[in-house]
């Protein structure tokens, strides 16, 4: 099925020439053979540059929007859309196009951000949006650098491929080094009027919103990449990525053990004893949990597929409850004669002994002068 002009550009419908044409400079300049290292970027380029050809010119694309793909049959695809380089020369400026092969190495700096999430949005996947201060492409120039109505002039010393070639001769033969052109600093181009938003760089500090869409299963630590979202080079070239680091929140409630989630459960000496129903926490919600008459210290109870999904899909961890018995630690009388009578029913010979003071309670005795 053929591509979508308006879905290759990433555009709307309604969008304005201007639009258009901002939008093939974006991703011309990004997929670029001479820059992008995609094994597509050819393929992808020509894709581009056929749709700008058509949505650029005024008849062509009313014909497009009212046939679709069906406007141009018997003509071929290619049709009047003449050479994609040629019409990357005509929006860029012949110096520039000239000097894109030597910006290869151009590429803009990765930018990194930090996002918290909560434990239950482990669970689910959890999708936001975030603002980023990058470098952006000057959108009063377009990123040439030259004022609207000018055109960068191709450099002279370096005839626009960005480098200048010297060759020495020495007792090994003749050496050459390359290097920048120093009068057009690498670009391939002067920028003689330049932009009064931008002072001829190309590019401007922007904010920018991202969405962010943080998959299930994701770990503290890992890197959600957004290619393409990092500065914008000035002079144009590769805009680096933004990195997405996500830290998962620590929970009230819950230690990770790679998918399994644990919990600590009191238990009261009665609970243990002789079994209960209770209600506990799980990362989407209460769930009815069984304890079974005679629990111990140390025993732990499982909910199956309570825990958290792997990264890449597949089977829920479980949610692991190590039970502890917790003793009263002040019984009241009545507590203390069942206990004892407990005590004498089980055979046992007990010699009820005084609480022991805890080491907080006997600071306090010694600021407070209680006893």
């Amino acid at each position: 099925m053929p591509p979508d002009y308006y879905q290759t550009l990433g555009v709307s419908r309604t969008c304005t020439p201007d639009e258009i044409r901002r939008a093939y400079r974006r991703l011309a300049r990004r997929y670029h053979p001479d820059v992008c290292r995609e094994p597509d970027a050819e393929d992808k380029f020509k894709q581009i540059g056929e749709a700008y050809a058509v949505l650029s010119d005024p008849g062509k694309r009313a014909r497009y929007d009212r046939y679709g793909d069906a406007a141009f049959e018997g003509f071929g695809r290619d049709a009047g859309f003449g050479d994609i380089f040629d019409l990357f020369n005509q929006v860029f400026g012949g110096g520039f196009a000239q000097g894109f092969g030597a910006q290869a190495a151009a590429r803009g700096s990765d930018l990194s951000y930090e996002l918290t999430i909560a434990l239950a949005d482990v669970v689910t996947g959890y999708e936001t949006e975030i603002e980023v201060e990058r470098q952006a492409e000057c959108d009063r120039c377009n990123g040439s650098g030259s004022e609207p109505g000018h055109v960068p002039d191709t450099c002279s010393d370096c005839n626009g491929s960005g480098r200048r070639t010297v060759h020495r001769r020495t007792i090994l033969g003749v050496m050459s080094s390359t290097s920048p052109c120093g009068t057009c600093r690498g670009r391939g181009v002067i920028v003689r009027h330049p932009c009064e938003q931008c002072r001829g760089s190309g590019v401007v500090k922007a904010r920018q919103r991202v969405l962010v869409d943080v998959p299930p299963g994701i770990s503290s630590g890992q890197r959600i990449r957004h290619p393409g979202q990092g500065d914008v080079p000035p002079g144009g070239g590769i805009p680096g990525d933004l990195f997405v680091g996500v830290n998962v929140a620590p929970d009230e409630h819950f230690q990770r053990h790679d998918r399994d989630l644990i919990m600590q459960l009191d238990l009261s000496f009665t609970q243990a004893a002789l079994g209960d129903k209770i209600t506990v926490p799980t990362v989407e919600g209460e769930q009815e949990l069984t304890i079974p008459a005679g629990a111990q210290s140390g025993d732990a109870l499982r909910l199956r597929y309570q825990g958290l999904p792997p990264l890449h899909g597949g089977q829920r961890g479980d949610q692991i409850i190590a039970l502890r018995v917790v003793t009263p630690r002040h019984p009241t009388e009545r507590e203390r004669e069942l206990l004892l009578e407990l005590g004498r029913e089980r055979g046992e010979q007990v010699e009820p002994q005084p609480h022991g003071k805890g080491i907080l309670e006997r600071i306090r005795e010694v600021f407070t002068g209680e006893e």
